[in-house]
């Protein structure tokens, strides 16, 4: 069972490391309650561990406390006011709170104009507003804010321009043609890496006719040189993206390719440690399953492939005034660890674990619901749950909550092949992934 439990939860040594921190940090803070500089190391390492482990969002609450302890403990012109503004915006948006997000990253924003700091240091506030403007469906400001990022991180930071000009639904010709030159700039300088020899080999029509300006050469260029060559990924699928917009197909693919093949050089796919867990699951969960018998029926769950129409479902389940969807920051996962060891134990009353450990869950998904749209207290009746890697834990959830519903969200292999192969994964969501055609 414990397969099941680490395919849905990486990093488990650095986990431990960071709830370790975090122990010292509040002993630390309760006895200096006004020293914004431990408010702040504890509020950052409650983020990175959610970040690390999101377990229903558990941790956040406490991190916004310290990082608004922090700000209420520094004048508004601090140098790291508009830092942690933007990280409390940052954990806000994680937090399924984008109204929030909003409200923080334009503050932090008017702050930065305020004094007057050079344009780049707003692109990664521009991006993550972007970000939560898109989520509560404010897409042309959204697009907007993506395209001040990118414009704001050019020449400064590969990293934020290349994400805010993967981000937008579309983008402009002259931004597209921008990006071609930095990413042609890019291949030229990370073609001699191990591993990346093929972008060497790489013969792109718009790219080759095309004469690099010299901002984008020698010293000019140390802000590409400097970074990263995973960040060309973001740029390659970009430019797919706006090729396959104007149905110049040939075109964007080459791009797609090569931002697939940089991807594999980084985070190569192991589906061999996929195929074990498999085996270890259908080899642990046989029927007869033991079961909490808890009658409970709120939880939905959406399981299956990225890119499987999983958002569609989740979009036509929440349309009911009593169901709330809480995406894809699980309570899931985390709770297997505990679980497991608890099973183990000689003579444990089965049932009586698997109630705690339920009811667990629940209380962590309910904490998930926006108290604004339930303002009698009531609650909805159900919540969707759409980590998909939950399918992984199937087996566990027939433990824990018998009468939840799962819904696996089926579409054509190779219409989920492409999709995914489209979809450079990492961009937003935590850590990338590489897919191939051929497997």
């Amino acid at each position: 069972a414990a397969a099941a439990a680490a395919a849905a939860q990486p990093g488990a040594e650095d986990k431990a490391s960071l709830e370790r921190d975090v122990a010292t940090l509040r002993i630390d803070v309760e006895r200096q309650p006004g020293n914004a500089m431990l408010q702040l190391q504890l509020a950052t390492t409650l983020h990175q561990l959610n970040h690390l482990n999101p377990d229903g969002g558990s941790r956040i609450p406490e991190a916004a406390k310290a990082y608004r302890a922090a700000l209420d403990g520094l004048p508004a012109d601090d140098s790291l006011y508009i830092n942690i503004q933007g990280n409390l915006g940052a954990l806000l948006l994680a937090g399924n709170d984008p109204e929030g997000a909003i409200q923080e990253l334009s503050a932090a924003l008017q702050q930065a104009q305020a004094q007057q700091l050079p344009l780049h240091h707003s692109a990664g506030l521009l991006f993550n507003l972007g970000k939560a403007l898109t989520t509560v469906g404010r897409l042309k400001e959204a697009d907007e804010a993506y395209a001040e990022a990118a414009q704001a991180a050019y020449g400064h930071d590969l990293s934020s321009y290349s994400k805010s000009i993967a981000a937008p639904r579309s983008i402009g010709e002259e931004a597209a043609m921008q990006a071609v030159q930095v990413a042609k700039a890019g291949r030229l300088f990370f073609q001699q890496q191990q591993g990346l020899g093929f972008l060497r080999e790489a013969k792109l029509a718009d790219a080759d006719s095309q004469v690099l300006p010299q901002s984008l050469q020698g010293e000019q260029a140390d802000w590409i040189s400097s970074a990263a060559s995973i960040e060309l990924v973001w740029l390659h699928f970009a430019i797919h993206k706006h090729y396959h917009s104007l149905k110049q197909y040939n075109l964007a693919w080459q791009y797609l390719d090569l931002g697939n093949r940089l991807m594999a050089a980084h985070t190569p796919h192991r589906h061999e440690q996929e195929e074990r867990n498999l085996r270890h699951i259908k080899a642990i969960f046989r029927a007869p399953i033991i079961s909490s018998g808890l009658q409970n029926d709120s939880a939905i769950f959406v399981v299956g492939m990225p890119r499987s129409g999983s958002t569609l479902v989740e979009q036509m389940l929440a349309s009911h005034s009593q169901v709330h969807a809480a995406g894809e920051d699980t309570a899931l996962a985390p709770l297997t660890t505990g679980l497991n060891k608890q099973l183990s134990k000689p003579d444990v009353d089965h049932t009586r674990v698997l109630r705690k450990y339920s009811k667990r869950y629940l209380t962590r998904m309910r904490r998930l619901v926006p108290k604004q749209q339930w303002p009698d207290g009531a609650g909805p009746k159900r919540i969707v749950d759409k980590m998909l890697r939950n399918l992984w834990l199937v087996g566990y959830i027939q433990m824990l909550l018998p009468r939840a519903c799962i819904i696996h969200v089926a579409r054509h292999p190779l219409d989920v092949a492409l999709s995914c192969y489209a979809q450079p994964f990492g961009y937003r969501w935590g850590p990338a992934r590489s897919w191939s055609p051929q497997t």
